[in-house]
C-alpha cells in the first residue's frame, strides 16, 4: 500500500493499465484452461459432479464468477476468437456471456467486432437491434388493496400463488430455500391450480391437528411421508425388515436385481452419499443422482456383496464405466444414462 501511495500520478495510471492488461491475459488462459478441463472431465477425478462444482468447491468461483467463465470457456472452445478478444481487452465476461448464444461460424468475427468495448446494457441493445423482439402485450392487472391493520387482519394460508406476468417481466427464480436462523428456512414455490386445490383440501381435513392451518406444518408432515417411502423404495429402508428370501433356482444367483438387505447396508454405510475419492482425498458427497455401483462390473462379477457393491453418483458412475468399456462402447446407451432410467454402468454388456 504505501509503494502505490508513493507512486505520482502519472506512474500509477500506467501501472494500472499493465494490471489490467496483465489480468486481461491471465483470464484468457484462464477460460482456455477451463474449457480443456471441462472438455476432459477432470472435474470428475476431482471428485466433483460438475464443471460448476469444481469451479465452486474446489477453485473458490463465487457461484456467478463460476457460471459466466464456464460459459465463456465453452464458447471459447468453439469460437476461439473470444480468447484473443479477452487477452486484448476488447470483451469482458458478460459480454462473452450475452454473445455465445448468438455466436456462429458466420456471424462471430463481425458480432465481436461490433461489441468491442462495449458495456453490457449497450450489447443488449445491440442484440435487441439485430433481432427484434415482440412488443409485449397490453394488459390489466389489479392492484393489490392496501393491507389491513394489524389487529384486524385475517389469517391467509402462508403459500404464495403466482400470477403469470409477460414474459419481458419475468426476473429470474429466487432460491427454493433461503436460511433465516435458528434453524429456519423461507420456502418458496408456484404451485398450479391443482396443487393449489389439493393443498386447500388438506388445510380444510387437518384443521383439528393443526388448527392455525400453517401450510408449513402440512408441509413438512407430508414431506415426512414421502421421503419414508422414497427410502424404502430406492434403499430398502424400513423399520421392521423382512429377512431376505431363499433362492429358490441357480438362476435367481444371477439376477442383477440386489437384495433389500444389500442395498440397506450398502446405503447406510457410505451415509446416502456418492464415495467417489480424488488422489488428494477429496470425497465427493454428492447426493443427487446416486446409485448402486459394483466395484467389479456386474457382467464380470454376476453377484452382489456388501463389499463389492458403494454408492457412486451418476457422473463418477459413468465415468467408471468409460474407464472399463470405453468411450464407444458407451455412446450406445447414451439414451439409457438419462438422470430418471436408473441407469447403473456396471450393468453394460460387452
Amino acid at each position: 500500500m504505501k509503494l502505490v501511495a508513493g507512486l505520482d500520478s502519472a506512474q500509477l495510471l500506467t501501472q494500472m493499465r499493465a494490471l489490467v492488461d496483465r489480468g486481461n491475459a491471465v483470464e484468457a488462459d484462464l477460460l482456455a484452461h477451463l474449457g480443456e478441463v471441462d472438455a476432459r472431465r477432470l472435474y470428475l477425478e476431482e471428485a466433483c459432479t460438475s464443471m460448476f462444482v469444481y469451479c465452486v468447491q474446489v477453485l473458490h468461483f463465487a457461484e456467478g464468477v463460476a457460471y459466466k467463465r464456464i460459459q465463456a470457456a465453452r464458447a471459447a472452445r468453439c469460437h476461439p476468437e473470444i480468447l484473443e478478444a479477452v487477452r486484448g481487452g476488447d470483451l469482458h465476461l458478460t459480454a462473452v456471456g450475452l454473445l455465445a448464444p448468438k455466436l456462429t461460424k458466420e456471424n462471430c468475427a463481425a458480432l465481436l467486432e461490433a461489441a468491442r468495448h462495449r458495456s453490457a446494457e449497450e450489447i443488449k441493445q445491440l442484440l435487441a437491434d439485430r433481432e427484434p423482439r415482440p412488443a409485449p402485450p397490453t394488459f390489466a392487472r389489479r392492484i393489490a388493496e392496501p393491507r389491513l391493520p394489524r389487529t384486524t387482519q385475517v389469517a391467509l394460508p402462508k403459500v404464495a400463488l403466482a400470477v403469470q406476468a409477460p414474459a419481458a417481466f419475468v426476473h429470474p427464480a429466487p432460491k427454493p430455500t433461503e436460511p433465516l436462523g435458528a434453524e429456519r428456512y423461507r420456502v418458496q414455490f408456484v404451485a398450479d391450480g391443482e396443487t393449489n386445490a389439493q393443498l386447500q383440501e388438506l388445510r380444510a381435513l387437518m384443521r383439528h391437528q393443526i388448527p392455525d392451518g400453517d401450510v408449513g406444518k402440512i408441509l413438512a408432515r407430508a414431506i415426512a411421508v414421502l421421503l419414508e417411502q422414497v427410502r424404502k423404495q430406492k434403499f430398502a429402508d424400513s423399520r421392521n425388515p423382512r429377512p431376505d428370501r431363499p433362492v429358490s433356482s441357480p438362476n435367481e444367483v444371477c439376477s442383477r436385481h440386489i437384495p433389500a438387505a444389500i442395498r440397506r447396508t450398502v446405503w447406510e454405510r457410505d451415509g446416502g452419499r456418492c464415495t467417489y475419492t480424488a488422489a488428494d482425498g477429496r470425497r465427493c458427497d454428492s447426493r443427487e443422482f446416486v446409485e448402486f455401483d459394483h466395484i467389479q462390473a456386474w457382467t464380470r462379477a454376476r453377484s452382489h456383496s456388501i463389499d463389492g457393491i458403494t454408492l457412486r453418483c451418476r457422473a463418477h458412475n459413468q465415468q467408471r464405466a468409460r474407464i472399463d468399456f470405453g468411450e464407444r462402447h458407451m455412446a450406445r446407451f447414451g439414451r439409457q444414462a438419462g438422470p430418471s432410467t436408473g441407469f447403473d454402468s456396471s450393468s453394460l454388456q460387452r
